[in-house]
């Protein structure tokens, strides 16, 4: 994974929050769009896996956690906590 991949999740990872009733709205849409593509990149470094070595020309240990694991969970958690966030915020209200 490049530097721009990790800059796009590290800037991700923050959620959406809204301040009021339709930001609200967007910053929900927001989360599951965070959500899904979190669990997008799961499935698809679960899918494109390789199998698993089994021999003996294999080396000792090989991690089953892989960088687009990490950032499919980090996406999916920046997302739920940003719509756990907005439910439990009250709306900001405005100086009209």
């Amino acid at each position: 994974m490049g530097k721009r991949a990790l800059a796009l999740t590290l800037v991700l990872s923050t959620g959406c929050f809204g301040y009021n009733s339709s930001a609200k709205g967007w910053a929900y849409l927001g989360d599951a769009i965070l959500i899904a593509g979190g669990g997008a990149a799961i499935g698809a470094d679960e899918a494109t896996k390789p199998p698993a070595c089994t021999g003996p020309g294999c080396p000792t240990y090989t991690s089953s956690i892989s960088g687009a694991m990490v950032v499919g969970a980090v996406l999916v958690a920046a997302g739920v906590f940003g719509i756990v966030f907005n439910a439990t915020r009250d709306n900001v209200k405005g100086s009209k």
